[in-house]
């Protein structure tokens, strides 16, 4: 049981100090986690999960007519170069739905957004968010 919670503490206190990921080879994906306001390192992209627009999306316990959405921002910043802010959209409809974005040379892809809500009265607050995304060089 306590080689179990190893890795999860491990991985919580990435999670609050914030994230350093680095790359041995430049062009592959790396993932990262953000919560709420956190920022990361990735091959010399930093990345800041900015903020939550919106977050419409149908909770688990409704049985809702449109699925709903999330939009939310992330403020990337090569180095050496000024922040640029990417917003991504979860809505499913054809051309609507915005999941990855270009900044200098580097390709940002949303993976997913936690928590999902359970009910109406949901409401994260925007540091118990948790976005993983996934960055490319080249």
């Amino acid at each position: 049981m306590i080689k179990a919670l190893v890795p999860a503490a491990v991985t919580m206190s990435l999670l609050v100090a914030g994230c350093q990921v680095a790359s041995a080879d430049p062009g592959l994906d790396r993932d990262v986690t953000l919560g709420g306001g956190q920022e990361a390192s990735v091959d010399g992209l930093r990345v800041r999960f900015a903020d939550v627009l919106e977050d419409s999306r149908c909770p688990a316990s409704v049985a809702c007519f449109w699925s709903g959405q999330a939009r939310l921002t992330v403020v990337a910043q090569p180095e050496g170069d000024p922040p640029t802010t990417v917003e991504f959209n979860t809505n499913p409809s054809p051309g609507q739905g915005v999941s990855s974005g270009t900044v200098g040379g580097y390709t940002v892809t949303m993976r997913s957004l936690e928590p999902y809500p359970q009910t109406p009265e949901d409401a994260t607050p925007f540091e118990d968010y948790r976005l993983t995304l996934s960055v490319a060089k080249g």
